[in-house]
Parts: structure tokens; sequence; C-alpha cells
């Protein structure tokens, strides 16, 4: 339980002024509210996900004199090829997105996972990545999307080459609205995928073989 507490802050609900940043580029989704913000903010107590905890020990109280208490990170895995994947959470001060003359609140909690598997083999060559990220309030949309194609892979000049087999790609992303512990997140999943089988005119496409994200981040708040 923690300890009852009363501030005045500077007079918008924080212990300090928060950053504004422009970002007409950006498109806000699922953006907290001002009492969702501060709830993140005065709240926070620990964030896990895969392995990685950031838990920086302090009373809500705390943030009156050291607005800062609250901000650090921590990472677990590693993201090298068929190594299983990395996770980081973090947290950060709070701040806001000025877009289109509009100003929305951000959060400053976030987790990310980011891991491929790949191979190089006789018969082809294929790398298959995936990262998933938890965000506030604002992100970007990938301006290099396509849906899986597969196609023939040839050799030698035209025109007529040989077709030696299939090249496939992919690059996709899916973006969504959720709610960890009554705090409002983007949740963005992005893969990518380039394979090559050799394996002549008569040989089947290559599939992706994505890595698989273990569970789904926890987020802790303090009580009273």
């Amino acid at each position: 339980m923690a300890t009852p507490f009363t501030a005045l802050g500077k007079g918008n609900g924080f212990s300090s002024c928060l950053t504004v940043t422009n970002a007409d580029n950006g498109i806000v989704l699922n953006a907290p509210s001002l009492k969702q913000t501060m709830n993140a903010y005065w709240n926070f107590k620990s964030v896990s996900w895969g392995g990685a905890t950031f838990e920086p020990g302090n009373e809500p109280k705390d943030l009156i004199c050291n607005p800062s208490a609250n901000v650090g990170s921590a990472s677990s895995g590693d993201s090298a090829p068929n190594q299983g994947g990395s996770f980081t959470v973090r947290s950060l001060l709070p701040g806001i997105y000025r877009v289109g003359g509009v100003n929305y609140y951000r959060h400053g909690i976030s987790m990310s996972f980011v891991a491929q598997n790949t191979s190089s083999l006789e018969e082809g060559d294929q790398r298959s990545q995936i990262s998933v990220s938890y965000l506030s309030t604002l992100y970007s949309k990938d301006s290099d999307l396509s849906a899986y194609e597969c196609v023939n892979e040839t050799f030698g000049p035209p025109p007529n080459p040989e077709i030696i087999g299939k090249l496939a790609t992919e690059k996709i992303q899916d973006v969504s609205s959720v709610t960890i512990s009554g705090i409002p997140f983007i949740k963005i999943v992005e893969k990518s995928f380039r394979g090559t089988l050799y394996n002549g005119s008569s040989g089947s496409c290559p599939t992706p073989d994505y890595p698989t994200v273990s569970g789904e981040p926890s987020l802790t708040l303090h009580i009273y």
C-alpha cells in the first residue's frame, strides 16, 4: 500500500511542466485522458515482459521532489537471429503531442519485443522478423507495406531466363488499441519476410516462420 499524499505540483496535475512535441505526421490512437496519464505517472510501480522487469522502488510521493524517480528501463533476451528475441520495458516522463493544433496526452510507459528466424541452406534462404510494440498516443504507418507475394526466381538473360525457384516477400503492420491495468496503449505488430526456394519451375513457395511472442506485458500500479 502506498502512502497517501497531497501535492500542488505545477498546477497541471504533474510535478513538472510537460514537454510539448509537434507531431503533425503522426497518427493519434487510443490517447489517454489527463486522469489516465496522471495515474500512469504518479502510481507507476513496475512493468514486466518476457523476463524484463523495471521496478524503481519509489513511493508515489517521492515524485514531488524527484519528478524522474520513475524513469528507467530494463531488457532481457537476445535479438540476434534464432536466439528467441529481445524484450525491453521502460518508463519515461509523460508529455503532450500536438497534432493538427490539438494537444493529446502521452504517458511514458512502453514495452517492445523484436526477434527473427533465419536459415541459409542449399535449397534457399529465409528471414522472418517480427516486432511488437506497446506505445502511447501516436504512431507512424509504415510506408513500405506489401501483402504476401510469391513470384518465379529466374536465372539467365531474357527473353528466356530459366526458372530456378520461387521468391516470396511480405511486410505487414497491424495496429490496435489495448488497455493494460486501466492504461490505454497502442499495440503495433510488424512482420517482414523474404524467402527463396531453389526447386525449379514446379517448386512450392516459401512461407514465413515468424518467432513466437512470449505472453503479454504486465503493468502494476500503486494502490492506497
